[in-house]
Protein backbone atom coordinates (compact mmCIF):
# COMPACT_ATOMS: atom_id res chain seq x y z
CA UNK A 1 0.00 0.00 0.00
CA UNK A 2 1.60 3.22 -1.01
CA UNK A 3 2.36 5.31 1.94
CA UNK A 4 0.52 9.14 2.63
CA UNK A 5 2.61 11.73 1.60
CA UNK A 6 1.00 14.35 3.78
CA UNK A 7 0.73 12.08 6.84
CA UNK A 8 4.57 10.86 6.23
CA UNK A 9 5.77 14.49 6.41
CA UNK A 10 3.22 15.28 9.51
CA UNK A 11 4.89 12.00 11.10
CA UNK A 12 8.12 13.55 10.23
CA UNK A 13 7.68 17.22 11.63
CA UNK A 14 6.17 15.96 14.76
CA UNK A 15 9.35 13.44 14.87
CA UNK A 16 11.36 16.76 15.03
CA UNK A 17 10.10 18.61 17.65
CA UNK A 18 12.62 20.29 19.65
CA UNK A 19 12.99 20.68 23.63
CA UNK A 20 12.37 24.32 24.25
CA UNK A 21 15.12 25.55 26.75
CA UNK A 22 16.71 29.09 27.61
CA UNK A 23 20.81 28.34 28.09
CA UNK A 24 22.67 30.53 30.43
CA UNK A 25 26.26 30.81 28.23
CA UNK A 26 27.98 33.56 30.44
CA UNK A 27 31.71 33.62 30.02
CA UNK A 28 30.95 30.26 27.94
CA UNK A 29 33.05 29.95 24.76
CA UNK A 30 30.86 29.89 21.39
CA UNK A 31 32.36 29.39 17.98
CA UNK A 32 30.83 30.62 15.06
CA UNK A 33 32.10 29.66 11.48
CA UNK A 34 31.22 31.98 8.72
CA UNK A 35 30.70 36.01 9.60
CA UNK A 36 28.03 36.50 6.49
CA UNK A 37 24.83 37.62 6.56
CA UNK A 38 23.29 34.55 8.35
CA UNK A 39 26.21 34.41 11.00
CA UNK A 40 26.20 38.08 11.66
CA UNK A 41 22.61 37.78 13.04
CA UNK A 42 23.42 35.45 15.60
CA UNK A 43 26.24 37.74 17.25
CA UNK A 44 23.53 40.06 19.36
CA UNK A 45 22.22 37.54 20.74
CA UNK A 46 25.10 35.59 21.79
CA UNK A 47 27.05 38.49 23.22
CA UNK A 48 24.12 39.92 25.09
CA UNK A 49 23.76 36.13 26.75
CA UNK A 50 27.08 37.20 28.06
CA UNK A 51 29.30 34.11 25.91
CA UNK A 52 32.65 34.40 24.65
CA UNK A 53 32.37 34.36 20.65
CA UNK A 54 34.98 33.09 18.59
CA UNK A 55 34.31 33.61 14.29
CA UNK A 56 36.34 32.07 12.42
CA UNK A 57 36.29 33.43 8.85
CA UNK A 58 38.68 34.73 6.53
CA UNK A 59 37.21 37.45 5.06
CA UNK A 60 37.44 40.79 6.57
CA UNK A 61 33.92 42.22 7.77
CA UNK A 62 33.99 46.06 8.39
CA UNK A 63 30.65 45.96 10.10
CA UNK A 64 31.34 43.38 12.69
CA UNK A 65 30.68 44.68 16.21
CA UNK A 66 33.55 46.02 18.13
CA UNK A 67 33.26 43.78 21.56
CA UNK A 68 35.32 42.46 24.53
CA UNK A 69 34.25 39.07 24.23
CA UNK A 70 34.22 38.60 20.61
CA UNK A 71 37.41 37.72 18.23
CA UNK A 72 37.55 37.49 14.65
CA UNK A 73 40.43 34.94 13.67
CA UNK A 74 40.82 35.54 10.05
CA UNK A 75 41.60 32.11 8.41
CA UNK A 76 39.47 29.05 7.45
CA UNK A 77 38.03 26.32 9.96
CA UNK A 78 40.32 24.19 11.97
CA UNK A 79 38.60 21.19 14.10
CA UNK A 80 40.85 22.37 16.96
CA UNK A 81 38.96 25.49 16.54
CA UNK A 82 36.29 23.74 18.56
CA UNK A 83 38.30 22.84 21.81
CA UNK A 84 36.19 23.72 24.90
CA UNK A 85 33.19 25.19 22.90
CA UNK A 86 29.70 24.94 24.37
CA UNK A 87 27.91 25.78 21.22
CA UNK A 88 28.74 25.83 17.87
CA UNK A 89 27.27 27.19 14.67
CA UNK A 90 28.17 25.99 10.96
CA UNK A 91 27.47 29.04 8.98
CA UNK A 92 29.11 29.23 6.20
CA UNK A 93 28.56 29.11 2.41
CA UNK A 94 29.76 25.61 1.71
CA UNK A 95 27.52 22.64 2.52
CA UNK A 96 30.66 20.55 2.70
CA UNK A 97 32.30 22.31 5.61
CA UNK A 98 29.09 22.79 7.19
CA UNK A 99 29.20 19.10 6.77
CA UNK A 100 32.52 18.57 8.59
CA UNK A 101 32.18 21.22 11.23
CA UNK A 102 29.17 19.45 12.36
CA UNK A 103 31.01 16.01 12.23
CA UNK A 104 33.65 17.44 14.41
CA UNK A 105 31.12 18.92 16.66
CA UNK A 106 29.23 15.65 17.47
CA UNK A 107 33.00 13.83 17.54
CA UNK A 108 33.51 16.33 20.29
CA UNK A 109 30.05 16.12 21.96
CA UNK A 110 29.42 19.69 21.23
CA UNK A 111 25.67 20.86 20.07
CA UNK A 112 25.83 22.57 16.35
CA UNK A 113 23.70 23.70 14.75
CA UNK A 114 23.98 24.16 10.63
CA UNK A 115 22.62 27.52 9.41
CA UNK A 116 21.93 25.78 6.28
CA UNK A 117 20.26 22.47 7.25
CA UNK A 118 17.60 22.15 10.13
CA UNK A 119 16.98 18.59 9.76
CA UNK A 120 20.87 18.48 10.24
CA UNK A 121 21.28 20.54 12.91
CA UNK A 122 21.32 19.36 16.96
CA UNK A 123 19.61 22.46 17.44
CA UNK A 124 17.39 25.26 15.80
CA UNK A 125 16.98 29.09 17.32
CA UNK A 126 13.63 30.45 17.54
CA UNK A 127 13.42 34.28 17.35
CA UNK A 128 13.04 36.06 20.31
CA UNK A 129 11.09 38.75 21.57
CA UNK A 130 12.48 40.26 24.45
CA UNK A 131 11.15 42.18 27.10
CA UNK A 132 13.16 41.59 30.03
CA UNK A 133 12.41 39.72 32.03
CA UNK A 134 10.09 38.70 29.34
CA UNK A 135 11.03 36.35 26.73
CA UNK A 136 8.78 34.87 24.08
CA UNK A 137 10.22 32.55 21.62
CA UNK A 138 8.61 31.35 18.23
CA UNK A 139 9.72 28.59 15.95
CA UNK A 140 8.36 26.63 13.02
CA UNK A 141 11.04 23.80 13.91
CA UNK A 142 12.74 25.56 10.15
CA UNK A 143 9.37 25.31 8.32
CA UNK A 144 8.75 28.63 7.67
CA UNK A 145 10.83 31.85 9.38
CA UNK A 146 8.40 34.36 7.24
CA UNK A 147 5.41 33.27 9.07
CA UNK A 148 7.80 33.02 12.37
CA UNK A 149 8.67 36.84 11.31
CA UNK A 150 4.70 37.97 10.86
CA UNK A 151 3.99 36.01 14.39
CA UNK A 152 6.70 37.83 16.08
CA UNK A 153 5.05 41.33 15.14
CA UNK A 154 1.64 40.23 15.64
CA UNK A 155 2.80 39.11 19.38
CA UNK A 156 4.93 42.75 19.81
CA UNK A 157 1.70 44.13 19.25
CA UNK A 158 -0.59 42.52 21.32
CA UNK A 159 2.08 42.63 24.52
CA UNK A 160 2.09 46.10 25.61
CA UNK A 161 4.87 47.36 28.07
CA UNK A 162 2.58 46.96 31.25
CA UNK A 163 3.31 43.31 31.14
CA UNK A 164 7.12 43.86 31.55
CA UNK A 165 6.56 46.36 34.59
CA UNK A 166 3.98 43.77 35.92
CA UNK A 167 6.30 40.61 35.46
CA UNK A 168 9.10 42.45 37.66
CA UNK A 169 6.69 43.39 40.04
CA UNK A 170 5.26 40.13 40.66
CA UNK A 171 8.93 38.88 41.16
CA UNK A 172 9.13 40.94 43.63
CA UNK A 173 5.91 39.84 45.53
CA UNK A 174 7.34 36.50 45.12
CA UNK A 175 10.54 36.40 46.56
CA UNK A 176 9.02 38.57 49.51
CA UNK A 177 6.29 35.95 50.12
CA UNK A 178 8.72 33.28 49.99
CA UNK A 179 10.92 35.44 52.69
CA UNK A 180 7.31 36.06 55.12
CA UNK A 181 7.10 33.54 57.85
CA UNK A 182 3.46 34.30 57.93
CA UNK A 183 1.20 32.08 55.46
CA UNK A 184 0.62 34.94 52.71
CA UNK A 185 -1.09 33.16 49.29
CA UNK A 186 0.77 34.11 45.95
CA UNK A 187 -0.27 31.71 43.22
CA UNK A 188 -1.55 31.62 40.03
CA UNK A 189 -4.76 32.58 41.26
CA UNK A 190 -4.31 35.68 42.93
CA UNK A 191 -2.21 37.03 40.17
CA UNK A 192 -5.28 36.47 38.17
CA UNK A 193 -7.30 38.36 40.63
CA UNK A 194 -4.66 41.48 40.11
CA UNK A 195 -4.90 41.68 36.47
CA UNK A 196 -8.59 41.11 37.01
CA UNK A 197 -8.95 44.55 39.19
CA UNK A 198 -6.98 46.35 36.67
CA UNK A 199 -3.47 45.73 37.77
CA UNK A 200 -2.37 46.38 33.96
CA UNK A 201 -3.94 49.32 33.53
CA UNK A 202 -2.79 51.03 36.92
CA UNK A 203 0.48 50.50 35.93
CA UNK A 204 0.13 51.90 32.84
CA UNK A 205 -1.79 55.21 34.04
CA UNK A 206 1.25 55.12 36.62
CA UNK A 207 -1.24 55.03 39.46
CA UNK A 208 0.49 54.38 42.66
CA UNK A 209 -1.90 55.24 45.27
CA UNK A 210 -4.70 52.82 43.37
CA UNK A 211 -2.15 50.00 42.95
CA UNK A 212 -1.23 50.28 46.76
CA UNK A 213 -4.27 49.58 47.62
CA UNK A 214 -4.43 46.83 45.40
CA UNK A 215 -1.43 44.79 46.91
CA UNK A 216 -3.07 45.73 50.66
CA UNK A 217 -6.09 44.13 49.82
CA UNK A 218 -4.07 40.77 48.30
CA UNK A 219 -0.92 40.97 50.26
CA UNK A 220 -1.78 42.76 53.66
CA UNK A 221 0.55 45.67 54.83
CA UNK A 222 4.16 45.76 53.98
CA UNK A 223 3.75 45.31 50.83
CA UNK A 224 2.97 48.72 49.14
CA UNK A 225 5.38 49.87 46.53
CA UNK A 226 7.48 51.55 48.97
CA UNK A 227 7.51 48.54 50.89
CA UNK A 228 8.54 46.93 48.07
CA UNK A 229 11.59 49.27 46.55
CA UNK A 230 9.91 49.41 43.61
CA UNK A 231 8.52 52.54 41.31
CA UNK A 232 6.72 52.68 38.46
CA UNK A 233 7.10 54.08 35.34
CA UNK A 234 5.56 57.21 34.29
CA UNK A 235 2.25 56.64 32.96
CA UNK A 236 0.98 57.90 29.35
CA UNK A 237 -0.01 61.12 29.25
Amino acid sequence: MASDPERTHAEETASLSGYTIELRLKNQLVVLIGGGRVGRRKLPDLLNSGAVVKLIDPLVHPDLPQHPRLSHHQRTYQTRDLATARLVFAATNDAATNARIAADAAQAGIFCCRTDSATESDFICPTHLRRPPLSFSISSGGESPALVAVLTQLLNNMVPDSWQTATKLAGIIRRKVLTERGQIPYNQQVLLKLIDQGLLSLIERADSAALDRLLLKHFGAGFSLQDLHFQLPEGTP
